[in-house]
């Protein structure tokens, strides 16, 4: 696809991200945690993890001999996620980038958003009347109907919808969510529970 083709934009601070022949991708992060002012509170508290892990490894090697290892860990549990995010997340971000692209001066054949779940806290189960459910290990818009229907308003801008997770990766053609919806079955969208870790592994040199 064009994602393989496409250099990114030698003005970084302008939309859009990445530029091909004929068109543009624009990328940007979406959660299923709280987004306050400072943006995704599990990313907030996951740095402050790290970093304090991190000061007490140095301040413990500062008491060993030289080459000695060792390692140093911490847990916490993962902070609250939800699906009523994730749509909040994707909404406020989805509609910042369309106003850059409203601004942008050169209209482009292609167009595709690029956006990237990296959160583990969500999970999809699409429900089949006549069989067991499926349950996948990361939120699948291509389940989320009433999400899709929003997303359709675009369609006369945006030509392409991407979300890329770890687990899964999804591309849409946005004036072609009427007909993906017709087929699709009911889903739920559950958080997970569960407690994040962080090990740092340190020795000193001299």
């Amino acid at each position: 696809m064009w994602i393989e083709f496409a250099s990114q934009n030698i003005e970084s601070n302008e939309f859009p991200d990445f530029l091909f022949d004929g068109g543009f991708i624009e990328h940007f992060e979406v959660t299923s945690s709280y987004e306050g002012k400072k943006g995704s509170k599990q990313k907030g508290e996951s740095f402050k993890l790290k970093a304090n892990i991190k000061r007490e490894l140095c301040s413990k090697l500062q008491e060993k001999p030289v080459g000695k290892v060792i390692e140093r860990s911490a847990y916490k549990h993962l902070e609250d996620h939800s699906y009523s995010n994730i749509c909040k997340s994707i909404k406020r971000n989805w509609t910042n980038h369309i106003n850059s692209y409203d601004n942008y001066p050169s209209m482009k054949k292609h167009s595709v958003f690029l956006l990237e779940y990296t959160d583990f806290s969500l999970q999809t189960a699409i429900v089949n009347k006549d069989s067991p459910a499926m349950i996948y290990d990361s939120y699948r818009i291509s389940a989320d109907k009433e999400l899709l229907k929003w997303i359709y308003g675009f369609k006369d801008k945006i030509e392409y919808l991407i979300l890329f997770h770890e687990e899964s990766l999804e591309v849409i053609k946005i004036d072609k969510i009427k007909k993906i919806i017709d087929g699709l079955p009911s889903a739920r969208f559950e958080s997970v529970i569960g407690i994040e870790k962080s090990t740092h592994i340190g020795w000193k040199q001299k």
